[in-house]
Order: structure tokens, then C-alpha cells, then sequence
């Protein structure tokens, strides 16, 4: 039981559903009324997703053990081999391609591109540039596309644009929400941080321009695609205005130390809310 722990902890499993998650509101907004292939797009997503998050902690191995935060991970911490590690990576990753393969070879193509990205791309960049959240933002951008193209819709599509750019914007602020709680952690293991030219107040204020301004760029792009029913744009800009709110509240009302850490839960949640509403809208457009 304690081993299977250990293997639950190194494929990250929550982040991985939630990748899950966004792959499948991106198959469902398309429209396509047809679900065979939501297994292989559900299968093939968790586990390159799984895959994904075991490789980037064994390439990151050396690091993870120079910090707090996660030097308590499987690998740094000797619960499990570096041997045993990359062999369970590379056993999901080929699961995952063999899966998306079964949609086509456009869902295929896009989950080796991405593991690429997240693995060879953005895992290196962090050690050279601040810049390197922009290939951590498009990370989060894919899922969606590989969904989309699993339902045989094209990624030229104004609605998939539109749920893409809501998931890159999103990624971005919760990079600099962990910086701005672990920057120093960061600086200490030889990684690039914005928090080398920012104060924690200042990456604080960056974190809330960027929500207000993609919230409002969101809400406008939003409204000129249909991928959301015209019964769902009014709950939408009251949710969002709603959570600007919030998120202020926990990002500046108090000085506790847990402030960071829960409007990155708040951050977190409003996209997986976001998601479900684009299922139910999905589905209220099939019906």
C-alpha cells in the first residue's frame, strides 16, 4: 500500500486529471455528438500527463533536493530508484502515444509536442530565463487542442482558440504565485525567478493586473465566439467579476502567510469551474 502511494505521489495524480479535465471540455465544446473516442483521448492524456510529471521530477532531480518544497519527492528523497522512475515514465508516455494514436495522428502529434515542450523546453528554460512560463503557459494550452482534434474538429476554430487562450492566460499566474511564495527556494537552487527583479509585492500586483486584464480579454473574446450559449455569457461575467473580487481579497486583504496559498487555490479552482461550466454549456448545445 505504501509503494502504491509512492507511484500515486510521482505521477502527480491530481494535476494529471486536471489535464484530463481540460482535454475533455475541449472534445465536448466541439460539439461532436459521437464519445468513442473520449476513452482513448481520457487514457491517452492521463497517462502521457503521468508520464510527463515522472520525467520532468527525474530530470529535476538535483534541484528538487536543494529545496524544501521538494526535496520530499520520490526520487530526491530515495523512496524510489532513478532507474525505476524513468522506467515507469517511459512506459506511461508510451501507453499515452499508443492511446492518442487510436483518435489520429493530430492528437498524437500534439501530445508528443507537448511532452516535448514541457520536458526538453520549458524544464531547461527555468534555469536560464524568467521567460520560461511562456512554453509553461502553452503546457497548459494543448490539452484542450488534443481534445478538440480527438472530436474531429479543426484547430483553425474560433472556440478552441478561445479555451486555449483561457488556459495559457491561467497557467502564467499560478507560475508567478509559486514564485512569489518559494522565490527564494528557487534563487537558492540555481533557478531563473522573476523574483530576482520583483519584491513579493510587486509580483503580487503583476499576478492581479494579469487576472484583471485576461479575465477582461477573455470575457470580450468569449462573446464573439458561441463557446459558450448566449443562456451562459451573463453567469460567466458575473462569476468572473466575482472572482476578481474575491481573489483581490485573499491576495492583498490579509498578511498572513497563507495568503499566496490560497488565492492559488482560488486561481485553481476558478478554472476547473470554468471547465465544467463549458461541459454543461457543451452539453445543453448537443441537447
Amino acid at each position: 500500500m505504501k509503494k502504491l502511494s509512492v507511484y500515486i505521489d510521482l505521477i502527480k495524480y491530481k494535476l494529471s486529471i486536471a489535464v484530463v479535465l481540460s482535454s475533455v471540455t475541449g472534445y465536448l465544446i466541439c460539439g461532436n455528438d459521437i464519445f468513442h473516442s473520449l476513452f482513448w483521448l481520457s487514457g491517452g492524456v492521463f497517462f502521457l500527463a503521468a508520464g510527463a510529471a515522472v520525467l520532468n521530477q527525474y530530470s529535476e532531480r538535483t534541484t528538487d533536493l536543494l529545496m524544501n518544497r521538494t526535496k520530499g519527492r520520490p526520487i530526491p528523497s530515495g523512496v524510489i530508484s532513478e532507474k525505476k522512475a524513468l522506467f515507469l515514465a517511459f512506459f506511461l508516455l508510451c501507453a499515452g502515444m499508443l492511446f492518442l494514436l487510436q483518435n489520429g495522428v493530430l492528437p498524437f502529434a500534439l501530445g508528443i509536442f507537448n511532452v516535448i515542450l514541457y520536458n526538453l523546453v520549458y524544464t531547461r528554460l527555468k534555469r536560464i530565463t524568467v521567460l520560461s512560463i511562456i512554453p509553461g503557459g502553452l503546457v497548459g494550452a494543448i490539452p484542450p487542442m488534443i481534445g478538440y482534434s480527438s472530436a474531429g474538429g479543426s484547430l483553425s476554430d474560433l472556440n478552441i482558440i478561445a479555451f486555449s487562450l483561457f488556459m495559457f492566460l491561467w497557467q502564467v499566474p499560478h507560475f508567478w504565485l509559486i514564485i512569489a511564495k518559494y522565490g527564494e527556494e528557487y534563487r537558492n537552487a540555481g533557478l531563473a525567478t522573476i523574483s530576482s527583479y520583483l519584491t513579493n509585492l510587486q509580483i503580487r500586483k503583476l499576478v492581479f493586473a494579469w487576472v484583471v486584464i485576461s479575465s477582461l480579454l477573455l470575457l470580450v473574446f468569449f462573446s464573439i465566439t458561441d463557446v459558450f450559449g448566449r443562456q451562459f455569457l451573463i453567469p460567466f461575467s458575473l462569476l468572473n467579476i466575482g472572482f476578481i473580487l474575491l481573489f483581490y481579497r485573499n491576495l492583498f486583504g490579509s498578511k498572513e502567510p497563507g495568503e499566496v496559498k490560497r488565492a492559488m487555490i482560488l486561481i485553481n479552482s476558478y478554472g476547473i469551474l470554468i471547465m465544467l461550466l463549458l461541459i454543461v454549456s457543451s452539453e445543453v448545445h448537443l441537447f
